[in-house]
């Protein structure tokens, strides 16, 4: 078995002639008023592959993937720069629809990350964010389990 150390950092290359990207970093920069949390991090998420950030309490992992799906953008003195590009596109440019791209980018998290609302509300963000006020067409959008 390799020995690995914990001063390392181990990302796994790929051949990009083989392999489809589906999300990319290039130069990615989060900042909380005068700090930097996220120090110029590139790098490339293969499609149709599970990937896994690994890393101390503290370390950025949340910080790094809310910048993917633009949940920093609310948060008041925090300044995303670089480039997270999708499908040829920097979703971090201020002319993307951040609910038109989030239909396409989800996020998954260990634990519960909610609005600031109530738990209904959260449930029911996004079909009121498009428009859907009557509850019987609700399962239109899902299938009750």
């Amino acid at each position: 078995m390799q020995n690995y150390s914990l001063d390392d950092t181990y990302i796994r290359e790929f051949d990009r002639q083989k392999q489809e990207i589906a999300v990319e970093t290039e130069d990615l920069r989060v900042f909380y008023g005068d700090k930097e949390a996220i120090h110029g991090v590139s790098l490339p998420f293969e499609r149709y592959k599970i990937t896994a950030l690994i890393g101390a309490s503290g370390s950025g992992k949340s910080t790094f993937l809310r910048s993917i799906n633009r949940m920093n953008d609310n948060i008041d003195g925090t300044r995303v720069t670089g480039k997270i590009m999708y499908r040829d596109l920097d979703i971090n440019s201020n002319d993307v629809d951040i609910y038109e791209m989030r239909k396409h980018i989800g996020m998954v998290f260990q634990r519960p990350n909610p609005f600031a609302k109530s738990i209904y509300d959260n449930i029911t963000f996004a079909l009121k964010r498009f428009g859907e006020k009557d509850k019987r067409n609700w399962t239109k959008w899902w299938k009750p389990v």
